[in-house]
């Protein structure tokens, strides 16, 4: 079990939040402002997504702007100064998830930065920069380091690097990483193609960085079906400080995720057998964008069935685009990870965050009772 000391490490990060520390991942389509607000005033963490193109006047940082705006207006009762080195200035109890890999990434610091710096969120999560040029994250870590900020935000943002190996965390650690986000293959969506599960690669990433982190604090946090409790729970005896959940909150009352995907999660079981790891679920919908080294788990579909039948991928996306025209869902991709069969309800977000807490601590209590 963690240790309360490193419990309480979270809570002085991000003192609005409360433990064990729950975190609503930044995924695209579902979540928005008003979702990471209301995880985040449930006394949890709740992250935007704030996309993958950072080129001069495009859509994505304009969206990321109103997102933040909404955001600021929506905490303006809980933001909270993260501790003295604060400058009395006000961070948002937030975070903001970009992705790494498209060539813009390169314009980071010129047009990303400043709008994060502006609004002051508590964390900025980066994820999958392209395996031909490993400076990416530490080049984006520099630029949030070394960004003018009149608030001292640049000296106080946790900035979180998710990552499917214990080389990958090692590399995050080095370029001054303060959060690993060790996500297992049981994950939802996008992920290492290659991998092992949350219950060896956490504690294995956990011991690699108490013995590489050279007296500089850094955390763990898992990731990868956790989907109740008792789930947050085992994390947390692995030897994570917060616990990552996603496709929980797609099926939240403020997620953005479209209804069928919403009662595809509802009537999916066996998540293990019903969830499935492949390239696919991108190639069939046209996108090739994402480096090899990652693929993603979604909902076993029908173009997925057809695939193994050996269907061409040319005749299975056409198939694909044919029904999505026709407005038919049947053929479309659910991106989940194996937790879905525990996944039975639709909630709001904060009530979501209660539960797994209460239900979180109650299950740790039990184990402390227990006679083993």
């Amino acid at each position: 079990m963690a240790s309360s000391s490193a419990r309480s490490r979270m809570q002085r990060w991000f003192p609005t939040t409360s433990s064990p520390l729950i975190v609503s991942a930044p995924m695209d389509f579902v979540t928005n402002a008003t979702l990471a607000s209301e995880v985040s005033k449930a006394g949890g963490l709740g992250f935007i997504q704030g996309g993958r193109d950072f080129a001069p006047g495009c859509a994505a940082l304009k969206k990321l702007d109103q997102q933040l705006s909404q955001a600021r207006r929506l905490l303006s009762d809980v933001k909270s100064s993260s501790s003295s080195e604060s400058h009395g200035k006000d961070i948002l109890p937030l975070g903001v998830g970009f992705v790494a890999y498209a060539a813009s990434v390169s314009h980071f610091a010129e047009t990303t930065v400043p709008i994060l710096a502006s609004y002051r969120p508590a964390a900025v999560w980066l994820f999958a920069p392209r395996p031909d040029q490993p400076g990416t994250i530490g080049d984006m870590i520099r630029a949030l380091r070394e960004s003018s900020s009149e608030t001292g935000w640049n000296a106080q943002v946790k900035v979180v690097v998710q990552v499917g190996s214990v080389a990958a965390a090692r590399e995050a650690v080095v370029h001054g990483a303060d959060i690993i986000v060790a996500q297992g293959v049981d994950a939802g969506g996008h992920q290492w193609a290659r991998g092992a599960s949350v219950v060896s690669l956490v504690p294995e990433i956990a011991d690699m960085v108490e013995q590489t982190a050279s007296g500089r604090e850094v955390a763990v946090w898992a990731a990868g079906g956790l989907a109740e409790g008792r789930g947050v729970a085992a994390s947390l005896v692995l030897g994570a400080e917060g616990a990552v959940l996603g496709t929980k909150f797609m099926v939240a009352a403020e997620s953005d995720a479209q209804d069928f995907k919403k009662q595809t999660i509802f009537s999916t079981s066996d998540g293990g057998m019903n969830t499935v790891k492949s390239y696919l679920h991108d190639h069939v919908q046209g996108n090739m964008s994402w480096p090899d080294l990652y693929d993603g788990r979604a909902v076993v579909h029908p173009c997925y069935r057809e695939h193994e039948a050996g269907v061409p991928l040319n005749e299975n996306a056409a198939k694909f685009k044919s029904a999505k025209d026709a407005g038919d869902n049947s053929k479309m991709v659910t991106w989940s990870g194996t937790g879905i069969g525990l996944i039975k309800e639709s909630l709001p977000a904060a009530e979501m965050v209660k539960q797994l807490r209460d239900s979180a601590t109650k299950t740790l209590q039990g184990m402390a009772k227990a006679r083993l």
